[in-house]
Formats: structure tokens, C-alpha cells, sequence
């Protein structure tokens, strides 16, 4: 089984690399603090396409990659509002399979689930979810909804840090403030988690964190963009 590399591109944008294949979720063409983005993939994906620092495909060159592409992507419809869309539209929880994980890309999520759409979710090892508010859940809903996931490896997004993001949305203080106790917090040292043999491994303080994805114990971790 190949191994899986996430990369935080910064806002909601990650970069997955399995074996030689490359897939992107979330490409902005403009995010204040973030360099432009100029990337290279097999596939890509967005939660939505209605606003551009989510769906600008045009960052992500598509060029051919050799065999059968190892990732499995499934979508769980919901809502960019609490208002049913009308407020912003829809949005797509993107969940994909690779590396012998699964993977929960929750794009601009606007409300809390039904019990319908949590289900579809659970079972998520690595969970990727909105933090900043105003256009989003804010840092108290996702720390619940991140909770009620029962993922193991919990990855805050979509938020302002220092010159980073929009300035209308939240620091992930509160985010990472409200969790359980009981969930262990890591400040990454960079933008990169490794997958292997069921463990996600990061850097954090210049050791290296594994989590065992089958593990009793739950982890956040804080990436940052160098």
C-alpha cells in the first residue's frame, strides 16, 4: 500500500500525493498572505465553484499520471449557510480514500449536520474542517462537529493567522480551545502530514508526532504555512 502525503496549500487547499499520483481539493486564485498558487495534479476537486478561493481550477495544471489512480472520491451534499444555500449556496463534503485511509474534506461548510449527513462522515480517520466562521461554522461548532466525527487526526482550516486569510474570519484559537480535553493538540512545525501504515506522522516542537490512526487517542494538529 502506497503511502499518503497531505499538504496544506494554504485556506482550505490541500495537495494529495499517493504513489505518483496527485490530487487538489480547493484551489483559490486569491487569498490574502498566500502566494499564488501554481500546481500540478491528476485530479482536482472543490466544494463548490461558486467562489473563486475555492473552485479556481485554472491554478491546477492537469497532466496525466501513469496507472490507475488511487484515489476513491465520494461526496456528501450539504450547504455553504445555515439557511439551506440561500444565503451562499451549496457546498460538498469531499471524502476520499487513499493509502489505506479515509479523508474528510468539509469545504465551506455553513451549519451544523443532520444526523444523516454526520453518519456519512463517520468513520473519517483524518478530518479537514473550516475554523473561521462568518462564511463558515465557527471555531465552537467544528470543535463539536469535529468531536461527533470520531476521527482520530483533526486538521483546522479556513482561518486568519497573522497576515494570512481574510480578515473578517477567526484565529483557530477558538477551535482549538473548545476541543475536549481529552483530544491531544499539536502546533505543527510546517504545512506536511505523512501517511503510513495506518499512523500520521507530523513534525511538532522538531520531533516528529506519530498518531496511530487505530489508536484509543484522538490529535489536532495546527499546520502551518512556511
Amino acid at each position: 500500500m502506497e503511502d499518503l502525503k497531505i499538504t496544506w496549500k494554504g485556506h482550505a487547499c490541500f495537495e494529495f500525493t499517493c504513489g505518483d499520483h496527485t490530487a487538489v481539493i480547493d484551489p483559490y486564485r486569491e487569498v490574502p498572505g498566500y502566494p499564488p498558487l501554481e500546481l500540478e495534479a491528476g485530479e482536482v476537486y472543490a466544494s463548490h465553484t461558486q467562489h473563486d478561493d475555492h473552485g479556481y481550477f485554472e491554478a491546477v495544471k492537469l497532466v496525466a499520471q501513469p496507472g490507475k489512480s488511487p484515489f476513491k472520491v465520494t461526496t456528501v451534499d450539504t450547504f455553504h449557510d445555515p439557511e439551506g444555500g440561500a444565503l451562499r449556496g451549496r457546498n460538498k463534503i469531499t471524502l476520499i480514500e487513499a493509502g489505506g485511509v479515509r479523508l474528510a474534506h468539509f469545504g465551506d461548510l455553513g451549519h451544523e449536520l443532520s444526523d444523516e449527513q454526520l453518519e456519512a462522515v463517520k468513520g473519517s480517520d483524518i478530518i479537514m474542517i473550516p475554523v473561521g466562521g462568518f462564511y463558515t461554522i465557527d471555531g465552537v461548532q467544528a470543535a463539536r462537529l469535529a468531536e461527533a466525527t470520531g476521527a482520530k487526526l483533526i486538521v483546522p482550516m479556513h482561518f486568519r493567522s497573522g497576515d494570512k486569510g481574510f480578515d473578517v474570519i477567526d484565529t483557530p484559537d477558538a477551535f482549538m480551545n473548545t476541543l475536549n480535553a481529552d483530544i491531544t493538540r499539536y502546533d505543527a512545525d510546517d504545512n506536511v502530514i505523512k501517511v503510513a501504515d495506518r499512523h500520521a506522522y507530523v513534525s511538532a516542537g522538531g520531533d516528529t508526532v506519530g498518531i496511530d490512526l487505530d489508536g484509543a487517542g484522538r490529535a489536532a494538529v495546527l499546520l502551518h504555512f512556511n
